[in-house]
């Protein structure tokens, strides 16, 4: 059996430290079985879907849903917590090539998942938090308005309503001055990412059985394929489902060649007191995104807190060395006083780091990688509505269920090529120095 990197996380994130759900006690070893029908490995808001969809898809099935953390403390739970039918596609690396048609795709299959999750909390009267406090696309720079004009003439051809906000409306609803331009999404949801994902995790079916800080070591495709945990336990199955992010390197390098990673840095605040809340009075929470691909994005929670995330770094290893954390906190800091600078005595009561995956193209990468073992891998950053998507579509695969919406992304979801090393790291080393200097002020 190969060697293989299991996660680890860097600093302590904020929203699984108040979620309200972290306490929930899932099942135990105890109480696994040594056949299932499916096992679906990692449990994030791919792999939630997933479960959910196959016991849709198969009423009477066994289902085993593994995570080596706990779960909502991994990538799904460490995102910025922006969920929106308006998340378009862009291509990180080469000329666009998403057509006004792809970008529909896009918008639909995002509305299917978001639609999923609502339906689901709602009959299952989950208390997470999902607030539909929309979202700014804004700028700093003047300079970069041409990319908010750019990103309004694309809205209006795929019919997506949103409302343009000039400077002092802008300060207004923000309470800070810090942003010159932008336009507001109103259909955008903001949540904490790991409350949501823990509680619809204790929401599954009884034919269900969730583990969570228990690890796969080793994936077995087959006519009976079966996954090995970490003590050695072997569990057989008729399919398996990996949601694992760029982890699936581990287990089928061959079908992960094309998929790399990034870290990225964020830091929370300790909730503002009185007299620091005095600049957001009659302000509500809100969100706010960068057009550049460097640019912080930064949050006022509900609980009056303030949330920066920033610092992107190459992941040449996909754990982060904590000594990292030491550079990123300078740069999150940074990012901090320039927006708050009224506020820059208020310390951040959390910091950590995350992993992001990425392909050049940023589309996933969906489909069999061994008999009987199929996985799904995100291709850009809007975690929670392609990872959703993806779960939901493999749980369809294997189940057999057939749907345009299926064979749009079997004929789509194909991650473009990418160098090997040394020339991937030289060449995204190089890309994100360059973005970061040129992103300016919106950093």
């Amino acid at each position: 059996m190969s060697f293989i990197q299991l996660p680890q996380q860097c600093g302590i994130s904020p929203w699984f430290a108040l979620n309200r759900y972290k306490d929930y006690k899932f099942a135990s070893r105890e109480d696994l079985k040594k056949d299932y029908d499916y096992i679906v490995v990692g449990a994030g808001f791919g792999g939630v879907s997933a479960a959910y969809r196959l016991v849709e898809n198969h009423p009477s099935c066994s289902v085993l849903l593994l995570d080596a953390d706990s779960i909502g403390n991994g990538s799904s739970g460490r995102n910025a917590g922006f969920v929106s039918v308006a998340q378009i596609a862009r291509a990180i690396v080469g000329p666009q090539r998403f057509t006004t048609e792809d970008q529909k795709w896009l918008i639909k299959l995002n509305g299917i998942a978001v639609d999923r999750i609502l339906k689901i909390k709602k009959e299952k009267n989950l208390d997470f938090i999902w607030r539909q406090d929309g979202m700014y696309k804004a700028v700093r720079e003047l300079r970069n308005q041409h990319k908010l004009d750019d990103l309004a003439r694309t809205f209006d051809a795929l019919g997506i309503s949103y409302e343009q906000v000039d400077t002092d409306d802008l300060c207004q609803r923000l309470g800070t001055d810090f942003y010159k331009k932008a336009l507001f999404l109103k259909e955008t949801y903001l949540n904490n990412p790991s409350e949501a994902i823990r509680a619809l995790s204790t929401a599954l079916p009884e034919n269900v059985t969730v583990l969570e800080n228990t690890a796969v070591c080793h994936v077995s495709e087959g006519e009976i394929p079966y996954v090995v945990l970490d003590d050695g336990t072997q569990i057989k199955c008729r399919k398996i489902i990996l949601t694992i992010s760029a982890y699936l390197k581990h287990f089928y390098r061959q079908h992960s060649k094309n998929i790399t990673a990034i870290h990225s840095f964020a830091g929370m605040t300790r909730p503002l007191n009185d007299d620091e809340l005095q600049q957001f009075k009659d302000v509500k929470p809100w969100g706010i995104t960068g057009t550049h691909p460097s640019s912080a994005t930064v949050r006022f929670t509900h609980d009056n807190r303030l949330f920066v995330r920033t610092d992107i770094s190459y992941a040449r290893n996909l754990n982060i060395n904590p000594a990292r954390m030491y550079k990123a906190l300078e740069v999150i800091k940074k990012a901090y006083d320039k927006r708050f600078t009224k506020l820059t005595h208020v310390p951040f009561e959390y910091v950590y780091g995350g992993l992001i995956s990425f392909t050049g193209n940023t589309c996933p990468f969906f489909g069999e990688v061994g008999k009987n073992v199929v996985a799904g891998v995100s291709g850009e950053g809007s975690g929670v509505t392609r990872a959703a998507i993806l779960g939901n579509y493999l749980a369809d695969l294997v189940t057999g269920v057939k749907s345009e919406e299926l064979n749009y992304i079997l004929n789509k979801y194909t991650p473009s090529y990418l160098p090997p090393d040394p020339l991937r790291t030289i060449g995204a080393i190089g890309a994100i120095g360059y973005n970061n200097l040129i992103a300016g002020a919106e950093l």
